[in-house]
């Protein structure tokens, strides 16, 4: 079976892990302090926190966003239940957008007529990698005095405008959990626009202290509870090792992204539309089919793994409070009733590829 997601295990990790253990220094310091950084020079925003996960890095982002009970914040449904449950976990009433269903992104017309002086926040995901349309979403939400925050799990390597994922909105978060572009084993990163953000963020990660304070840490003032979310020594040095593979990671999704873009052609399968305004990092690639069972089927007997990934986050019953009609979000409904997605990462060789493809115009 071709795989829809394979762990990318660089050589070496078992060396780095066992240096890092034998140093006796396994939490947070030299390694996150240097994975924190190249990675911040990466994505080209030096205001960037390591974390242990993309769903801390999201409740970070609540707390800058002052989210809490009785606050709004207008959401995505198309994405996986991470991206949401930070904002309900602080207080927030949840607010569906709809997509748009040529690319599965936060659709910004539907994001404008759902604000009102209760919304605190809007929140989108780069659907498979796609950039969403974040200038209009960022230009609404100045308009309203709002923050912007973009869950870029899919999207590390990707560009809007010719910049970085990571570099527009208030605050960015990106995941490393194990079948992500780059993994640490579970971990994530948060940028944010504001240095002074930038700073609280590392304080609230440790319990509300500054780690880097001379003299003994606990002698501080705690001024505001934190959390315990920082990333430790054992998964930076694994995401140290990861990249120094990234680019050529990141390059054979893109590569077999655009294979895929020129060689499709079946009137019964729908591609993503692709936006001249970016670039996708191509994390998974995502088609419309009008029987998604019997497709999901027909590649399974042709050795070829293929799933949706995440479905309507508005229809779990722990969001029942905030549930909507198909008719409220026609664009998600169209999207979560057919799409699916095959594989495309750096795993497929070019008889891969070219048999995926063969397989999916013959369907």
């Amino acid at each position: 079976m071709i795989p829809l997601f394979k762990v990318h295990k660089p050589n070496g990790i078992a060396a780095t892990v066992a240096a890092v253990w034998d140093s006796g220094f396994v939490s947070e310091g030299t390694y996150s302090d240097e994975f924190e950084g190249r990675f911040g020079e990466y994505v080209q925003n030096p205001n960037t926190s390591m974390v242990n996960s993309c769903t801390s890095a999201l409740t970070l982002a609540a707390r800058l966003c002052d989210v809490g009970p009785g606050d709004e914040v207008i959401t995505t449904p198309m994405t996986c239940m991470a991206t949401n449950e930070p904002f309900f976990n602080a207080g927030a009433t949840l607010v569906w957008a709809d997509i748009d269903p040529t690319t599965g992104n936060i659709d910004p017309e539907s994001v404008k007529n759902l604000i009102t002086p209760r919304t605190k926040a809007v929140v989108g995901v780069h659907w498979a990698g796609q950039p969403f349309d974040i200038g209009s979403i960022n230009a609404i939400a100045a308009d309203y005095g709002i923050k912007v925050v973009e869950d870029a799990a899919h999207a590390l390597g990707a560009t809007y405008e010719g910049m970085p994922i990571g570099t527009h909105s208030d605050h960015v978060c990106f995941s490393f959990q194990a079948i992500k572009h780059i993994t640490t084993a579970d971990g994530g990163a948060i940028c944010s626009r504001s240095q002074e953000d930038d700073k609280r963020i590392k304080a609230l990660r440790w319990f509300g202290l500054n780690r880097k304070y001379e003299g003994s840490k606990w002698e501080q003032d705690i001024v505001e509870s934190g959390f315990k979310h920082h990333m430790n020594n054992t998964n930076a040095a694994i995401g140290l090792l990861q990249m120094n593979h990234i680019d050529d990671i990141i390059a054979a999704h893109k590569h077999n992204y655009h294979f895929y873009n020129q060689s499709i052609d079946n009137p019964g399968v729908t591609k993503m539309r692709v936006d001249p305004n970016s670039e996708s990092s191509c994390w998974i690639y995502t088609i419309l089919v009008e029987d998604r069972i019997g497709f999901q089927k027909y590649m399974s007997e042709n050795g070829i793994a293929s799933d949706p990934v995440h479905m309507r986050n508005d229809q779990y019953s722990v969001f029942k409070q905030f549930r909507k009609s198909s008719e409220e979000l026609p664009g998600a409904e169209y999207f979560c009733s057919r799409h699916i997605n095959i594989p495309v990462g750096w795993w497929l060789s070019r008889k891969d590829a070219a048999y995926i493809v063969a397989a999916v115009n013959q369907w």
